[in-house]
């Protein structure tokens, strides 16, 4: 043959248009949508879970006689929906009929970002919306008493104790629950990125 299928392969995944390899073409584009595709709806469905969570805990605390406190757990969690389909809109910007590989490439740093995004946001927000949900809770009760009742520097540090468990528990659940939904996926989308990129080194 005038050009070697390593070539064909090379140029193929540098430039759709020069890949004369259809039907390998085709298996890693399907392959890849698949993968991408059970992301997404696994994304979206975790987030719409959001919303009957919310009411659920509303009505929960309602019934305990804490509505100032369901209130406040059902708005975090609303506004949550809502960032989570911002940040989901982002992992859907890239064009999935260009480039192949580098459909992959864009869309697997996308999601590491996201990613990091969310880890950042639980290792400060936990603790942020936490502690003042216990506040809410045990508002007019002997334990706030008995708190209140303690050394200024002892409630500090108390509170900054509780922050820094929140913060680690936010984080060590996030990673945990990614790592059982995403992790087979994500590790996927890597395999076919470290493959492209064997073939392109031929």
């Amino acid at each position: 043959m005038e050009r070697s299928i390593e070539n064909i392969w090379k140029e193929g995944f540098e430039s759709n248009k020069s890949f004369k390899l259809p039907l390998v073409k085709d298996l890693y584009t399907r392959k890849s949508k698949l993968i991408i595709d059970n992301i997404k709806s696994t994304s979206k469905w975790d987030n719409i879970s959001l919303i009957p969570m919310a009411v659920v805990l509303f009505g929960l605390f309602t019934y305990l006689d804490k509505v100032l406190l369901g209130f406040y757990v059902g708005v975090i969690l609303v506004l949550l929906f809502f960032l989570n389909k911002r940040m989901m809109k982002k992992l859907d910007q890239f064009n999935p009929s260009s480039n192949t590989y580098q459909y992959l490439i864009n869309y697997y740093s996308q999601l590491k970002t996201v990613q990091k995004f969310y880890t950042k946001l639980l290792a400060i927000g936990v603790p942020i919306f936490i502690i003042p949900a216990y506040w809410i809770y045990f508002q007019e009760t002997p334990m706030m008493s008995g708190f209140m009742g303690l050394e200024i520097y002892i409630q500090i540090l108390i509170v900054t104790a509780i922050a820094i468990l929140l913060s680690g528990l936010g984080v060590l659940s996030y990673k945990l629950s990614t790592h059982l939904v995403y992790g087979k996926l994500i590790t996927r989308i890597e395999e076919i990125i470290n493959d492209m990129e064997e073939l392109m080194k031929i």
